[in-house]
């Protein structure tokens, strides 16, 4: 397996927590050319409903990347590609694309209804969430007692 020749720089807008995160070339390819083309990206980061301690931002002109990588059960510290057709009964009948940041444990992905659902993950923020980037972590937990707070992902 080859090193992360690419990486995300993730950074909280307002207050600037930032983190760097390693694409994972070898092991979602077309989703890591996907998002890497779309960059930067500077959107509101809102509290994952269903999952637990996750935080997404939702993408314009949603559409389908090929699934890579696929994971129902993701760690802290991985950052995830997501998309839904909007097909489900409580769907809202619209595609949604997503990137989703794991920022703690007990994680399982989730859609309407409770129905599990798997993400491509594409990236992964290197250490432990709770020594290597705890402020990041906590910045990610504000946006469920704060509210939306904004967030870049640009190439680093």
């Amino acid at each position: 397996m080859t090193q992360p020749s690419r990486h995300l720089r993730l950074t909280f807008v307002p207050s600037g927590e930032s983190v760097l995160a390693d694409l994972l070339e070898d092991d979602a390819p077309h989703v890591c050319e996907e998002v890497w083309n779309m960059l930067p990206l500077e959107k509101a980061l809102l509290p994952g409903m269903y999952s637990g301690p996750e935080v997404f931002m939702l993408l314009d002109n949603a559409r389908p990347v090929p699934r890579e990588n696929e994971v129902q059960l993701p760690l802290p510290g991985e950052i995830l590609f997501f998309y839904d057709s909007g097909t489900s009964s409580a769907g809202g009948n619209k595609a949604v694309s997503e990137i989703c940041v794991v920022h703690g444990r007990g994680v399982a992905l989730k859609q309407h209804e409770a129905v599990p659902t798997f993400a491509s993950l594409f990236a992964r923020i290197p250490g432990d969430w709770k020594h290597d980037w705890p402020d990041f972590a906590k910045a990610c937990r504000r946006v469920r007692t704060e509210g939306p707070q904004r967030l870049r992902i640009e190439r680093a």
